[in-house]
């Protein structure tokens, strides 16, 4: 018996998807022609009527072309029918439409929303997007993304082009290239295996508008962060701090500490409250009753704390007022807008086998 050749039957089902796709495309153009001639001005009347019949008989030869014109349509419409539902049939993905500009492979679930807005390169779309290849989930969900240029024929990029906001689809990818390209280079680990995008498209936002925002946004923030001096200098003035240390943070002993001094590289201990200038607090270990532990000088917290609690003594409790710079700047942090001064109650407890005396 001779040898299956699976790359053979691949090439056989990607002819016929070719084939059905351009015979597809011709019946769609047939049917526009046909469209066009439905449009176009009367002929004179050539049949044969009585002349006694007078307007009557050109009323009869328009009814007549409009008949086989509308029995033409039909029969490319059924044609295209077959042709669609043969490309169903015959694809190498079942279930599977190709795209013959990208050689993506598509299936829509639900409505298509074609009177909905498309997505065009440097528009911000807000979609629904997980990855897989066999059993395995790669990427669970990407909320926002803006839409670039195609790194390759067939992209990610080229997925969201084709849908409406509001569609859902899957898209067979190349996981070879999408890896190369979208995953830093590294090696494809299904091997033949197809790679499934799951997408919902639920936004979008035109470039036009994306600017604007982003525009305004970086005018607001930067009156906030031109703000900010300002409001540390009337809080300073307010609560009774001195004048900021050398590293730029404000720093007021509210109870001496006898114990000793933390070192960088060791293990503290700590209770806390952080709040904005505003009073509201944002965090504290004092109220989930659970001290807090970290490594002074590994960066596991920010800046102002590292200068803060270097200079504490175990037993100690300050108040400390910290620039935005030495704490989250212009990104801010969940509850903390950018360009947020913050006020932190620290009560340095222990050090890694140091007791206060």
């Amino acid at each position: 018996m001779e040898e299956i050749n699976e790359e053979k039957i691949n090439q056989e089902v990607e002819n016929i998807e070719n084939a059905t796709t351009e015979a597809a495309e011709a019946v769609e153009q047939d049917a526009a022609v046909i469209v066009e001639a439905m449009k176009e001005e009367e002929p004179s009347c050539d049949c044969e009527c009585n002349v006694e019949e007078g307007d009557n008989c050109e009323k009869k030869c328009k009814n007549k072309k409009l008949w086989i014109i509308l029995g033409a349509v039909l029969g490319v419409l059924a044609i295209a029918a077959i042709i669609l539902a043969c490309m169903g049939k015959f694809s190498k993905y079942p279930g599977f439409k190709k795209d013959r500009a990208t050689g993506l492979y598509y299936q829509f679930y639900g409505d298509i929303h074609d009177t909905a807005a498309m997505p065009k390169t440097g528009d911000l779309v807000g979609i629904l997007f997980s990855l897989r290849a066999g059993d395995s989930l790669l990427i669970p969900m990407m909320p926002n993304e803006m839409i670039m240029d195609s790194l390759y024929e067939g992209d990610f990029y080229n997925c969201i082009r084709m849908m409406h906001v509001g569609d859902s689809a899957t898209f067979i990818l190349n996981g070879k290239e999408f890896f190369q390209n979208f995953m830093n280079g590294q090696d494809y680990p299904f091997g033949d295996d197809p790679l499934y995008a799951d997408i919902k498209l639920y936004g979008q936002l035109p470039h036009d508008q994306f600017v604007k925002m982003q525009a305004e946004y970086e005018k607001a923030m930067k009156e906030k962060q031109g703000q900010e001096e300002a409001d540390i200098q009337a809080y300073v003035s307010k609560n009774g701090f001195s004048a900021p240390t050398e590293e730029g943070i404000y720093y007021k002993t509210v109870k001496k500490g006898t114990g000793a001094q933390p070192q960088m590289m060791q293990d503290v201990e700590v209770h806390y409250t952080g709040r904005l200038l505003d009073g509201t607090v944002f965090d504290s270990s004092v109220e989930r009753g659970e001290t807090y532990k970290f490594t002074l000088g590994a960066h596991q917290v920010i800046p102002g704390w590292e200068i803060a609690l270097s200079k504490m003594h175990v037993g100690e409790k300050a108040t400390v007022l910290i620039p935005s710079r030495l704490a989250y700047g212009e990104r801010g942090n969940y509850s903390i807008p950018p360009f947020s001064p913050l006020v932190f109650d620290i009560e340095l407890i222990n050090i890694a086998d140091a007791q206060a005396e």
